[in-house]
């Protein structure tokens, strides 16, 4: 076992950074109820819990969050983000699918406030922005949490490393990562109740992170993969597989994005 006693994210990363998105109010599509709670809850907790700098966490709400405001912060998360950093962009909100004109398949799309379901590419943010975001960034470790649906993720799946190889932990550490997981696929509602306060995905991305209910090996960390596997299984259990979230990878590199789960082993 990892002796982990005295070891958090601040040892592991020299700075961290997020960008989080919550949209209820729309301006050209019907509203949502949660998505702001749910932003301000991610937010908190990558702050109190995650030692994220208050300084280093951008938070877009509804009419705030337009197209060119999302993209301008996540061209400043790209320009600041160092090379040993920890990037995280949470978005809530409506998520749409198009299918392609030359080719077989689909391209996905997040709205922001001011998206229009009839012109999404001038109007959206398509998922290949976020894929050449992860390319152009330095930062050694960067996770895409996207609680909405869509279809046509443009992702690689790749084999995670075991948990039992040699020196886990100062591999993954090492090894870049440009990880995402997303709420659901094409066809497929972000399912919202009074009961939680919250979205499905983000419900249970609070309890596997703020919670720590994601560390399955009890290690004392969370990696990326772990967290996808939690929010896939409890996710698709509460909404009786109407939303089966996807955990993949938008590059070939193997390492993992760490956060810390309080956990004193030795």
């Amino acid at each position: 076992l990892t002796f982990v006693l005295g070891f958090d994210d601040n040892n592991i990363y020299d700075k961290s950074w997020a960008l989080v998105v919550g949209i209820n109010d729309y301006n050209n599509v019907p509203n949502l109820n949660y998505a702001v709670e749910d932003a301000l809850a991610i937010k908190n907790m990558l702050i109190n819990e995650h030692g994220f700098p208050r300084k280093n966490v951008r938070y877009l709400i509804d009419k705030e969050a337009t197209q060119s405001n999302i993209k301008k912060e996540l061209s400043n998360l790209m320009k600041n983000a160092g090379e040993n950093d920890r990037v995280v962009f949470y978005f809530a909100g409506h998520g749409e699918t198009a299918e392609l004109g030359l080719e077989e398949g689909d391209i996905g799309f997040l709205l922001p406030a001011d998206g229009d379901t009839e012109d999404l590419y001038f109007s959206a943010i398509d998922m290949e922005e976020l894929k050449r975001i992860s390319k152009f960034s330095k930062a050694k470790h960067m996770l895409f949490l996207v609680d909405a649906c869509y279809g046509g993720l443009a992702a690689v799946n790749t084999r995670s490393l075991n948990i039992n190889t040699p020196n886990f932990l100062d591999k993954i550490i090492v090894e870049n990562a440009r990880q995402i997981i997303t709420a659901g696929g094409k066809d497929e509602k972000v399912l919202e109740k009074d009961d939680w306060e919250h979205s499905a995905f983000t419900k249970n991305l609070l309890s596997g992170l703020k919670d720590k209910k994601a560390d399955q090996n009890n290690d004392g960390f969370i990696t990326g993969t772990e967290l996808g596997i939690y929010i896939q299984e409890h996710v698709s259990i509460e909404t009786q597989n109407a939303q089966t979230p996807q955990a993949k990878r938008l590059t070939t590199h193997d390492g993992e994005i760490i956060f810390h789960a309080g956990v004193d082993v030795i």
